[in-house]
């Protein structure tokens, strides 16, 4: 049926000529051909007869099924519309008829750079019939072509043309960049200047920009909007429990929000029943001649009926920080308990199991009812248990085939396949710091006897046998457990137990097919191209809905609103405002991608976007195996890095990744959420403080050390710090200079009298040379200067008897007025002279502050004071003499001798002696983080006996001696006790104590701290966020010495410390302080007992100080919470903050892991200059300090330390820890065989709490 003109031949020509036709199609039918022309046949009969009428093209017909196919126009696909140029000569008309390239001028061809790109691809797949062509004169310009283009899709047809040829789909991409796809340009009536090679121009719902940043798809993703018109009827009633009515819930004691009755009922919508949605890698394309067809960008493929894939049954939960994440999983598995999942299709055909005997009326029901998966839990009162046991026996299960044979690709008959039983319970993954939070979520929330919890936090809690593991509705385990779980053995005697020496291990979890697995903070199990042992063990489970629960699935996918929370309120009411929403969206739109310079920001985008989006990818590839991401190869496998990466020049496929996250996120737009619920207002601001003569010095001697280092290495070679290869010394040097904006005596007299040598040297050096500064190396124009600035700058440091006191002592320095007099001198930081006032440091006052309070009632609790102080000042300098100090040196009653100092490191090959000090890491004063101060307790007055053992004094017991005498019975009651409130001052007002003060600290931040400590413990809970534990326990010291408890969380604690430091904070009145170290604070802690937050120190990374903001600021929090930032006024932290809220998405992306990352920020440290010290402050000891509104007295506080007590007593540990713990320390384990042995007895012993009940768990095989 193709017609096509023959060139060549001239009217008339009656030359015999050779005709080649080349058969592209293979076909085991005859093929026969015909041409006619006008002249005399020139072969016989038997060949086909051949007239030429050069006034009409030759036709030829070949009669097979494939051509009867191909000249079907219906089989092809109406693509869309090309406008071309118009050859003159070609004979064409108004009327449709076939394309053919030679139509085209050439001429034109070569003024038409896309004309000339899409004519080869066209004439290439009109040769193969992939397209037909139709073409006429443009009905609005006779000087172009308008051409049709239909094109055989990749479904219809496979059997007639062979269409696996990726290049030839390439061809197709070619087409497709110019074709117009509009209805008016298929008709005509388009002008067509405007349809020239335009790309899509009716596409429906125009896509995404492709430099949508993953920020803003993620938070303008549409909020769940769920349905309970489902199939399965038991899934719809619990989402109508969830949607209508909670109280229907059985078991759920506390009301849902709106928006969290919305998650959860999404969540059994998208477990129950998943969406057959569209192959994310193909766009829905409206046709131009009606009706539509789907399209593949990257690889050109075309069809002409969806493709389409089940979505997870499961997701990422993501709702916000704070907003009850926990609640509404806890919500889902009591709406669909007892539901049983169901056995995979490709195991459940030929899977009813046959008895052995017939069985019973009520077994046979109870196998039906499982098979047909009722939920039956629940439905039967106590008096029907035998129906009750008779379900449980007669669980569902499913074999899994043993594996093929290599050879013979059969089933082997040496096994029988794994059987697996179908399990309605929920396992929850959780981090080890987070299982205490569960356990309370829990007990909150859920009715008792309403879920059966089993907790297997703890590796000696024994997992129970496989027939028990049916009974619970909650298997709740941290993620160390997993991960141990699954190399368990399940031996049957536990006495003969050899796995561990052969590697025969065997969980009961892998017998079971679950409901569901919910992994709590689950970004955490994120490997993209690798496996961790986590990602391992969940791929041994065999679950059907998966869910992942993290308000920040990755770095990029942190919600909106979090953002919000940095923002500084000036007197306004804090919270959300949707302008400012939209306002931190449109700025964050940009990936950074179309940014056209090859700028280091741009790269630091670019790398931030394929970090987060390789994290997304394995969890939709690892853990929730979703397709087609995870198809194997061979099966339609999908790239994930070809689709969703972006590509070399920044673009990606928006739609497809924007699809893939609404068919897996739960994740409610912040104005939906405020539609529900109303967090109490946040307040934020910035506290900028005048920094101390020590805080000055602290600051200058960093400027001091980076300005003598970059003139006297001339910024040239490895002895310059801003070099590339010291750039791990240089972040140290950094990260010291900003803890020193808080305290800092990491400098020693020594070190900056040689640094002061090596500047003078170094000018001595230059001017006998007679060089300047342009003649040497990279010096600036006033370095000279700027290095003489140095100079006296050191010299004035070293002329300061306070900062050369608390540096060589390494003390926190204090400033005690009304010191007893007799003792001053002998407690005296400063040697020569004592100041007024006192400057003492902490350790100090703590060792007199023990001495008064335990002699409280003795004739004279001052006395043996003096000798005290001269004997431990002379232990403390003596110690100094030889050499350092050594790390961690302590008192008795955990008091400190000295604070320690900076660990020796192999000096730095630099000319600069402060060098090798500034960039070490300081080594923190202690290593307790719980308070021994029992404020608000009293010793009980014992006028008749001296507590020091005897009824007077002796004078010739020396101080030490007196502190070594056992006490009565009646102050070692008294300091243990903490419920006896302080209310008659135990300091005779005539005593010398009695005026003792600490009228202020050497810290403007800590003093500020303390008054705000102290007006606000009593009412409100603190939360006070750090970075460096060095500054966690210079606070914890003060704290000490003031009698208030605290609580430190630091990386360090172990997980049970962790979850008890947490809890006992937010459910007692005993600690009203929480120390935490800003990065511990993202790993979803509920904090909302404090409603007063600090940061120390300006926090550089803005996400990490939103997480530790949203801590607080969360459901449960009934009080506005109160944040503020502590600044230094005009110093580099100031500018740093300044820069900070400056900075765009992309810069800080850039600059995430250092500030030295920041171009600006970078500039701004080498240009540092020195904050002047004032004359008079050198003079007045007074105007050093910061004082503190209200001096705080010294002595009769009674903060003394518990001698002999258990500093954890006031903790709440998880149930049965402690104990656990303690016969973990006794255990020997000996070799691998009998410590395993051992192990699994322990577990044997342990009793496991249900929640309402406690039932003894048995040991697999017992």
């Amino acid at each position: 049926g193709r017609s096509c003109p023959v060139f060549g031949l001239s009217e008339g020509s009656s030359h015999p000529f050779c005709l080649l036709v080349l058969l592209h199609y293979s076909s085991a039918e005859p093929t026969w051909l015909s041409v006619e022309m006008e002249e005399a046949p020139l072969m016989d009969r038997t060949s086909p007869s051949i007239k030429i009428d050069p006034s009409r093209p030759i036709t030829w017909t070949i009669s097979t099924p494939h051509v009867t196919f191909l000249q079907n126009l219906a089989n092809y696909q109406p693509l869309g519309t090309l406008t071309l140029p118009f050859a003159s000569d070609a004979n064409l008309c108004d009327d449709w008829h076939e394309y053919y390239p030679e139509l085209v001028s050439s001429g034109s061809l070569k003024s038409h750079s896309d004309a000339q790109n899409v004519h080869k691809p066209i004439w290439v797949l009109l040769r193969l019939g992939w397209v037909r062509t139709l073409a006429r004169i443009h009905p609005l310009d006779r000087h172009e072509i308008q051409v049709r283009v239909y094109i055989l899709p990749a479904d219809v047809g496979g059997k007639y043309i062979d269409r696996q040829d990726s290049r030839n789909w390439e061809y197709v991409r070619k087409v497709m960049r110019y074709i117009d796809l509009s209805r008016a340009a298929w008709e005509g009536t388009k002008d067509p200047i405007e349809s020239c090679f335009h790309n899509h121009a009716s596409t429906p719902d125009p896509p995404l920009s492709s430099h949508d940043s993953l920020f803003y798809i993620f938070n303008t993703l549409p909020s769940p909007a769920p349905s309970s018109n489902l199939s399965c009827s038991f899934s719809g009633h619990a989402i109508d429990s969830l949607l209508v009515n909670t109280a229907n819930i059985l078991g759920l004691r506390t009301n849902l929000y709106a928006y969290q009755k919305r998650s959860a009922a999404m969540m059994i919508k998208r477990e129950a029943e998943p969406i057959h949605a569209l192959d994310p890698r193909l766009e829905e394309i409206i046709c131009p001649a009606g009706g539509k067809f789907f399209y593949d960008r990257t690889t050109g493929l075309l069809f002409r009926h969806p493709r389409r894939y089940d979505e997870a049954r499961g997701g990422i939960l993501a709702e916000t920080m704070g907003l009850g994440k926990t609640l509404i999983c806890l919500a889902t598995i009591l709406a669909t308990k007892g539901h049983w999942p169901q056995i995979p299709p490709e195991y459940s055909l030929d899977q009813h199991s046959t008895r052995a005997e017939v069985g019973s009326l009520v077994q046979m029901a109870a196998a039906a009812a499982n098979r047909e998966r009722i939920p039956w839990k629940g439905c039967f009162p106590q008096d029907l248990d035998r129906c009750r046991t008779a379900l449980e026996q007669n669980a569902a299960t499913y074999i899994i085939p043993p594996p093929e044979s290599r050879r013979s690709r059969r089933p082997t008959t040496l096994s029988p396949g794994k059987t697996i039983r179908i399990c309605a319970a929920t396992l929850i993954v959780v981090p080890p710091n987070l299982v205490s939070h569960w356990k309370t979520e829990i007990a909150t929330h859920v009715k008792p006897d309403a879920l059966k919890v089993l907790y297997l936090d703890d590796e000696a809690v024994w997992t129970p046998l496989t027939s028990n593991l049916l009974l619970y509705d909650i298997v709740l385990m941290s993620k160390p457990r997993l991960v141990e779980e699954m190399s368990l053995c399940s031996c049957t005697d536990l006495d003969t137990c050899s796995c561990s020496t052969t590697g025969q291990h065997s969980s009961p979890f892998k017998d079971f097919h679950f409901l569901r697995i919910i992994v709590d903070e689950g970004h955490n199990f994120s490997t993209f191209g690798r496996r961790n042992n986590a990602v391992s063990a969940l791929a041994k489970l065999h679950v059907e809905r998966r869910w992942i629960v993290s308000g920040t699935p990755s770095s990029g996918l942190l919600g909106v609103e979090a953002s919000t929370a940095i923002q500084e309120t000036l007197g306004g009411t804090g919270g959300n405002d949707s302008q400012l929403i939209r306002d931190i969206l449109e700025s964050r739109r940009s990936s950074g991608f179309e940014i056209e310079a090859n700028t280091s920001v741009r790269k630091s985008a670019i790398q931030q976007e394929l970090k987060d989006l390789e994290k997304l990818g394995s969890i939709v590839v690892d853990f929730l195996s979703l397709k087609p991401w995870s198809n194997l190869k061979g099966n339609d496998a999908a790239s994930w890095k070809q689709y969703i990466m972006p590509a070399d020049g920044g673009q990606r496929k928006p739609k497809s990744l924007a699809s893939v996250l609404e068919s897996l996120v739960v994740r409610h737009q912040i104005e939906d959420i405020e539609k529900d619920i109303k967090l109490p207002p946040l307040h934020n601001r910035t506290v900028y403080l005048e920094p101390t003569w020590h805080d000055k010095i602290s600051l200058n001697l960093f400027i001091l050390n980076l300005a003598v280092n970059a003139v006297t290495s001339e910024r040239i070679d490895q002895d310059y710090m801003f070099n590339s290869k010291n750039r791990a010394s240089l972040n140290q040097l950094i990260a010291n200079l900003r803890h020193s904006g808080f305290y800092w005596t990491g400098f020693t007299k020594e070190e900056v009298t040689k640094s002061i040598d090596v500047s003078r040297k170094y000018l001595e050096n230059k001017l006998l040379s007679g060089k300047s500064e342009h003649e040497s190396g990279e010096l600036r124009e006033g370095d000279f200067h700027f290095l003489e600035r140095a100079m006296l700058m050191g010299k004035n440091i070293l002329a300061s008897p306070s900062w050369i006191a608390f540096s060589a002592a390494h003390e926190l320095g204090l400033y005690i007025d009304d010191f007893p007099k007799e003792a001053r001198e002998a407690w005296s930081l400063c040697r020569d002279e004592p100041s007024a006032p006192l400057i003492m440091g902490a350790s100090q006052v703590s060792r007199a502050q023990h001495y008064v309070d335990t002699h409280l009632y003795a004739p004279d609790p001052a006395s043996g004071l003096a000798s005290l102080g001269q004997s431990t000042m002379d232990k403390l300098w003596q110690s100094l003499q030889p050499e350092l100090p050594k790390a961690g040196e302590v008192f008795e009653h955990g008091h400190q001798d000295r604070s320690p100092t900076l660990k020796k490191q192999s000096p730095e090959k630099t000319k600069n002696a402060l060098i090798s000090t500034s960039i070490q890491k300081p080594v923190t004063m202690s290593k307790r983080t719980i308070s021994l101060a029992k404020a608000n307790s009293s010793p009980r007055k014992h006028s008749t006996q001296n507590f020091n053992g005897s009824t007077s004094k002796d004078p010739s017991t020396t101080a030490e001696e007196q502190m070594k005498v056992n006490k009565p019975p009646a102050l070692k009651s008294a300091m243990k006790s903490a419920s006896i409130k302080q209310t008659i001052d135990p300091i005779d007002p005539s005593s010398v104590l009695s005026n003792t003060r600490v009228s202020g600290t050497a810290s403007a931040k800590l003093s500020y701290l303390l008054d705000r400590v102290i007006s606000l413990h009593d009412s409100e809970k603190i939360l006070i966020f750090y970075e460096g534990d060095n500054i966690a326990y210079y606070v914890a010291q003060a704290l000490e010495l003031l009698g208030i408890q605290y609580l430190i969380y630091t990386g360090s604690l172990s997980a049970d410390r962790k979850s008890a430091y947490i809890a006992t904070f937010n459910t007692t009145e005993t600690f009203r302080v929480l120390l935490m170290d800003v990065h511990q604070a993202a790993h979803g802690l509920h904090i909302a007992a404090a409603s007063r937050v600090f940061f120390v120190n300006p926090v550089w990374q803005p996400a990490v100080e939103a997480q530790a903001i949203k801590r607080a600021h969360r459901i449960g929090q009934t009080k506005p919470v109160y944040v503020e930032t502590l600044v230094l006024k005009d110093t580099l932290e100031d500018r740093m903050l300044q820069r900070r809220k400056n900075m765009s998405a992309q810069e800080h992306h850039k600059a995430e892991k250092s500030l030295l990352d920041d171009d600006v920020m970078a500039q701004l440290i080498k240009d540092a200059d020195f904050i002047p010290l004032l004359p008079e402050e050198m003079k007045d000891v007074r105007r050093q300090m910061a004082p503190l509104k209200e001096p705080q007295k010294v002595f009769g506080r009674v903060s003394i330390g518990m001698e002999g007590g258990d500093p954890d007593k006031d903790l709440i540990f998880p149930e049965g820890m402690k104990g656990l713990k303690e016969r973990k320390r006794k255990m020997n384990p000996g070799d691998d065989v009998s410590g395993r042995r051992s192990l699994k007895k322990e577990r044997k012993k342990t009793t496991t709490t249900v929640f309402g009940s406690t039932a003894a768990m048995i040991p697999q095989g017992a």
